[in-house]
C-alpha cells in the first residue's frame, strides 16, 4: 500500500507525542496545540500548552527556559483569544523575561505583536504603540517583510487612536511602500512588468481614514469587509471584526447612521463567534453601537439615513 507524505508526518507526528524524552513530548505536544488553534479546539489547544509547559519544566537549563518562553508566548496568545486578558498579559510578561535568560529574546521580538493587540484592546495605546514598534523592528531584522506591514498597520492604528495622526500618516505610508515592494516581486517572479498593472494598496483605506477622508475610507473598507464576509478561507493576519468596525466608523462620520448601526451589529456577531466570549473586542463593538443609536435617538428622521 502507498503511503501519502501527510499519512507518514501523522505517524511520525504520533510516534514522537509518546516519546517519554521531555525535549521531544514538549515539542510535540506544542504542535499538537497550534493545530488544535488551527481547527478552533481552544479548550484541547490549552490542555496540550499545560502539557507541554509541564514537559519542558523538566528539561535543564538553558534547554528549559528556550522552551518554557515559546510555549509561554504560545499559549499566551491563545489566552488572549479566550479573552482571559489578565492570565495573558501575566504569561506574555514571564515568557519574554524568560527569553532573555535563554539568550533568544532578539528573536522572537516579532511576538510582540500580540502583547500590543491585547493592549490595544484594553485602551492602553502608548503600551501597544511600544510593543509595535518591538515587534517591527523584530521583523526588519529577521527580513520578513510582511510581518514589517502587518506590524505597521497596527502601529499606524494605535496612534490614530492617540490623535497622532502625522506619525500615523507617516507610519500608514510605510507600510504601503512595502507592500508595492512585495507586490513589484512577486510580479517580477511570475514574468509580469509592474508598470501595467495597477496595484491597490491593502493599506490604502487605512490612510484615508487617518487623515479623515472618510467618504473614500468608507468606499474601500466596503470592497474589503465584502471580500472578506465572502471568503471560505481568511488568512489569520486579516481581522474581519476590526475592517467592520473601521468601516462603521466612516460610516458614521459619513452619516450613513442606519449602515453604521448595521456594521456595528455584524462586527460584535463577528467577535463574538471568532473570539472568546466576553472579549474586550465584543464589547468595544456593542459599546459603539449603543453610543451611535442614542446620538440617532435625538436625530430627525431625514439624517437617518
Amino acid at each position: 500500500m502507498a503511503w501519502t507524505v501527510a499519512t507518514i508526518v501523522a505517524i511520525l507526528f504520533l510516534l514522537l507525542l509518546f516519546v517519554r524524552t521531555p525535549m521531544r513530548r514538549a515539542i510535540a505536544l506544542t504542535i499538537a496545540a497550534q493545530r488544535a488553534c488551527k481547527r478552533r479546539e481552544f479548550e484541547t489547544a490549552a490542555r496540550f500548552f499545560r502539557e507541554a509547559h509541564e514537559a519542558a519544566g523538566k528539561l535543564k537549563e538553558p534547554r528549559k527556559s528556550l522552551i518554557e518562553s515559546q510555549i509561554e508566548i504560545a499559549w499566551a496568545t491563545l489566552l488572549y483569544r479566550l479573552g482571559k486578558m489578565g492570565e495573558a498579559e501575566d504569561m506574555l510578561r514571564r515568557g519574554f523575561s524568560r527569553t532573555r535568560a535563554a539568550g533568544c529574546h532578539p528573536q522572537m521580538k516579532p511576538a510582540y505583536l500580540a502583547w500590543g493587540d491585547l493592549c490595544t484592546d484594553q485602551g492602553r495605546y502608548i503600551e501597544a504603540e511600544g510593543h509595535y514598534r518591538t515587534a517591527i523592528e523584530g521583523e526588519e531584522q529577521i527580513g520578513n517583510t510582511a510581518g514589517m506591514i502587518f506590524g505597521l498597520q497596527r502601529l499606524g492604528d494605535a496612534l490614530v487612536r492617540q490623535g497622532r495622526r502625522d506619525e500615523a500618516e507617516e507610519t500608514i505610508n510605510r507600510a504601503i511602500v512595502l507592500e508595492t515592494q512585495v507586490v513589484h516581486q512577486q510580479m517580477a517572479r511570475q514574468g509580469k512588468e509592474p508598470g501595467k498593472h495597477r496595484i491597490v494598496s491593502w493599506s490604502l483605506p487605512d490612510l484615508h481614514f487617518c487623515r479623515e477622508q472618510y467618504e473614500d475610507a468608507r468606499k474601500l473598507y466596503k470592497e474589503k469587509v465584502e471580500h472578506w464576509e465572502k471568503s471560505v478561507t481568511r488568512p489569520d493576519n486579516i481581522d474581519l471584526g476590526h475592517l467592520q468596525m473601521r468601516l462603521a466608523a466612516a460610516n458614521e462620520h459619513t452619516g450613513h447612521t442606519s449602515e453604521a448601526l448595521e456594521m456595528y451589529t455584524r462586527a460584535e456577531q463577528t467577535f463574538a463567534r471568532e473570539w472568546g466570549e466576553g472579549h474586550p473586542k465584543i464589547a468595544a463593538a456593542r459599546e459603539a453601537k449603543e453610543s451611535l443609536m442614542q446620538v440617532a435617538a435625538g436625530m430627525p428622521e431625514e439624517r437617518k439615513c
